[in-house]
């Protein structure tokens, strides 16, 4: 058995649902058409289809299922099973799901093993492609009498290598191996699923997760608070060495750990509001202090890939950029985004003289000690909502910056499950937030900024970005159908986004704190795109086969 622990809670274990927070894990019971691989960022290989069909223009796209694919009571995967799956998503699953499948004209079960989709003109790429063969397949006779779109913990039918044993609602739920997994020898899942089962109990906050894992009630714990990999990592059972300590290096874009800004809130539509808030942020301070220094400030929504714009724009960006300088801030076309930096010690000087010049050309002045608006003479007030409740001691000194210029930020920690609710909403002022993307970032991309989206509640946008520069990029994906094509696009989408100062870009790293105890092992590879337990195994010194351990 492996232990591992979750924060928070759960009260749906339908994870496609709109509503309901699913738990940890829930999506190893489900296989998918294909499914990638740790090493190659843009390759998927079969699972549930053993082959698949395109033509040279991506107008359609059939996948042929494994005949020996079936779900968990042993009833057949089909072509009508990925029919269904594709009309419920659309119709009631969450916004990403619903943009994906806008772009279909048709989906046909052509045989019972034979299921094809017909791309709209409008998008018809490699990568529309890959997101519809990365699709879960739900069971049509599970699902088809039951209301989706709605939170349930009646255990779901799946078809991958785990079902779920046992569930205590909100507490904890326990996977286990399945015996007679169809797809136990499929190469894809060979040395992967090596426990026979896996119990997730959940915690009230980090600390109490923290101080039970110290206490032996888990086995492996990904340690996110560099305060508490450096202060309480020392235990006794990391002294006699039952616990490993670990720094793992992954390549994988970090994306972008922000302070949002909720621009559909007046206070935060003036850009000049938005940079004056960012100068008075003192990463330098915060990184030697807090993390230490264990962090690089973000400095482009896809860092650690190429697709960050860390030069002057090229021939492509400016191609792309210059028919819309009009709408643009100036510096896009010629300047590279770089964060303000601080003065290390706290003060922060330059930059506080900075940012109250831009807040008083934007109508807000310093009198008596407070920022207020020169018309309405209301104080500068908002709310910083943030989860896990240690986020909370990061950002006092970003609070207390501000309250010496005369700006009232008050930091209001929730759990988990109302956190991911009040995102959901949009009801915020300011949010601690994280916006991960793919290798290959494509149409998905407008679930993060597109107009559309902003209006969408439970989609990512959380910025409210609604730029008419950013929605027409966006519209270039539909044409990619190789990476290459996407690197200008995701460039020049990454320079507006940083100029227009959507969010307060925070910190990442490139390793992993990781904890675990000294019967488990993994394979002696770092430097793969994300952390994956599903390769670790148990007390011995070779990898075991999915099924045979």
């Amino acid at each position: 058995m492996l232990k591992l622990a979750g924060v928070g809670s759960f009260d749906s274990l339908n994870q496609y649902a709109t509503k309901g927070q699913p738990p940890d894990y829930l999506f190893t019971i489900y296989d998918r058409l294909m499914t990638r691989s740790q090493d190659e960022p843009y390759t998927l290989y079969p699972q549930i289809a053993v082959d698949v069909e395109y033509p040279e223009d991506f107008s359609w796209v059939a996948f042929n299922i494994n005949p020996a694919a079936c779900f968990h009571d042993g009833h057949p995967v089909t072509a009508e099973d990925i029919v269904f799956t594709a009309k419920t998503l659309k119709q009631n699953g969450p916004p990403f799901f619903k943009r994906m499948f806008q772009y279909l004209s048709g989906v046909e079960a052509t045989s019972s093993h034979r299921v094809q989709f017909d791309m709209h003109e409008s998008n018809r790429t490699i990568k529309s492609i890959a997101l519809l063969a990365h699709l879960p397949v739900l069971p049509k006779h599970f699902w088809q009498d039951k209301n989706f779109d709605q939170s349930t913990m009646t255990p779901p039918l799946g078809s991958g290598p785990m079902k779920i044993a046992r569930v205590i609602p909100g507490k904890s739920i326990t996977y286990q191996r399945v015996e007679d997994y169809w797809g136990s020898n499929l190469p894809v899942n060979k040395g992967l699923f090596n426990f026979d089962t896996i119990q997730i109990d959940y915690y009230r906050d980090n600390h109490a997760a923290l101080e039970a894992f110290a206490a032996g009630a888990y086995d492996l714990r990904i340690e996110g608070d560099a305060r508490n990999w450096h202060q309480k990592y020392n235990f006794p059972a990391i002294q006699k060495g039952d616990i490993v300590k670990e720094k793992l290096k992954l390549k994988h874009p970090h994306g972008m750990n922000a302070l949002v800004f909720n621009t559909r809130k007046s206070l935060f539509q003036n850009r000049k509001v938005r940079i004056a808030l960012n100068l008075l942020f003192n990463f330098e301070w915060i990184n030697k202090s807090l993390l230490y220094s264990e962090y690089q400030r973000t400095n482009s929504f896809y860092v650690n890939s190429p697709m960050a714009s860390l030069s002057p724009p090229s021939t492509g960006e400016l191609k792309l950029l210059q028919q819309y300088k009009e709408l643009l801030p100036p510096e896009i076309l010629h300047e590279v985004f770089e964060q303000p930096e601080s003065d290390h010690n706290g003060q922060n000087r330059h930059n506080k003289i900075r940012a109250l010049q831009l807040l008083n050309e934007a109508g807000w002045q310093l009198k008596h000690g407070e920022i207020r608006h020169t018309v309405t003479n209301q104080p500068m007030v908002f709310e910083l909502l943030v989860s896990p409740a240690s986020s909370e001691r990061l950002f006092a000194s970003y609070r207390k910056a501000l309250a010496e210029v005369g700006i009232h930020m008050n930091i209001k920690v929730l759990d988990h499950s109302l956190f991911r609710k009040r995102a959901q909403r949009f009801d915020f002022d300011m949010i601690d937030w994280h916006f991960w993307h793919s290798s290959f970032p494509g149409i998905e991309q407008q679930h993060s900024w597109s107009s559309q989206a902003a209006n969408e509640q439970g989609s990512n946008n959380l910025a409210g970005v609604k730029d008419p520069v950013i929605d027409n990029l966006l519209t270039l994906f539909n044409h990619v159908n190789h990476y290459q094509e996407s690197i200008d696009i995701c460039k020049a989408m990454d320079r507006i986004l940083l100029w227009n100062n959507y969010m307060i870009p925070k910190w990442h790293k490139d390793k992993i704190f990781i904890a675990y105890r000294k019967n488990l092992k993994h394979p002696d590879i770092q430097n793969l795109n994300w952390l994956n337990i599903n390769l670790w195994w148990q007390g011995t010194n070779t990898v075991s086969v999915a099924g045979k351990p």
